[in-house]
């Protein structure tokens, strides 16, 4: 398997960051060990199996931009006494490769409406590190699809580009509007088992984006400990009518309490939800109330 070094950041769900301040990256620190500096974006150990270098970042569903940085270095043992003027290109050859390199969706690349980037970066003389801001407009992407925005430094004032880090794909998910963090209250019930039956409250849980009009949830039993067996527990949502479906990828028995109006309320952004599982003499299910409180980091 390939080795891929991925430096996660918080909200557009695009895994590129920070929406409303969703945008919590690091990059490495930069390895000024080589004999010949360089100018690089440090992103990790190099690859020799011709993999790419990412970085990722989570979008948050909103229309103002999402601020994204990372960094570019001069890797050497002294500073220089004069500015460097680094020039960025968007690659997508450099996309291609990550797409060949790595199993899974292809990525596609960031459409030009949807980000801004400056096309060149000073490293102020006496500094070997300077931040490359991005912005991403989520509004232009959609949930569903995988995005890249493959970034190479074309020049370097003269100085030596490094060759195993002159270029990142930096992964962008775009965050719907379901993402967030929401407290927690319910009632659950496992058939012969008092104990985990019961209800329970006062809890938060992350509801995660799966797409456009889904997002991935996990339950628990009263004592507040997870319930295994649903793996792959999500909420889909028809944006038309607000009406829920619960599926379970690890789990075909699953489905909603045909009693119960499983929703959404777009008002209050609350989820209203009631299914079950299995069959007896191990029946199982499950009614949650969540409310969103607040984006997640």
């Amino acid at each position: 398997m390939k080795k891929e070094n991925i430096l996660k950041g918080v909200a557009l769900m695009l895994s590129v960051t920070v929406l409303t301040a969703c945008l919590k990256n690091k990059n490495e620190q930069p390895d000024f060990s080589s004999t010949v500096p360089v100018v690089e974006i440090p992103v990790g150990s190099p690859m020799g199996d011709g993999s790419v270098n990412s970085l990722s970042t989570s979008l948050i569903q909103k229309e103002a931009p999402n601020e994204y940085v990372f960094y570019i270095n001069y890797a050497a043992s002294t500073i220089k006494t004069n500015d460097i003027k680094v020039t960025l290109g968007v690659n997508p050859a450099v996309i291609a490769n990550y797409n060949a390199a790595h199993s899974g969706a292809p990525l596609t690349i960031v459409p030009s409406a949807a980000f801004s980037m400056p096309s060149s970066i000073v490293i102020p003389a006496g500094q070997r590190r300077v931040q490359v801001p991005v912005k991403f407009v989520s509004g232009a992407l959609d949930p569903d699809i995988s995005y890249g925005l493959p970034v190479t430094i074309t020049d370097a004032s003269g100085e030596v580009i490094s060759k195993n880090f002159a270029s990142v794909v930096i992964k962008v998910a775009v965050r719907n509007k379901y993402d967030g963090v929401y407290s927690f209250k319910g009632y659950v019930f496992r058939e012969g088992d008092p104990v985990l039956t019961g209800n329970f409250s006062g809890l938060s849980k992350n509801l995660i984006t799966n797409g456009a009009k889904v997002v991935d949830f996990s339950q628990v039993w009263s004592n507040g400990g997870d319930v295994a067996g649903i793996d792959g527990l999500r909420i889909n949502v028809d944006p038309a009518t607000n009406k829920v479906t619960m599926t379970s990828s690890a789990n075909a028995t699953l489905q909603n309490d045909p009693a119960y109006d499983n929703r959404y309320d777009p008002v209050t952004k609350t989820f209203y939800l009631s299914f079950k599982w299995g069959t007896s003499p191990a029946t199982r299910s499950a009614t949650d109330t969540l409310t969103f409180t607040g984006n997640r980091p």
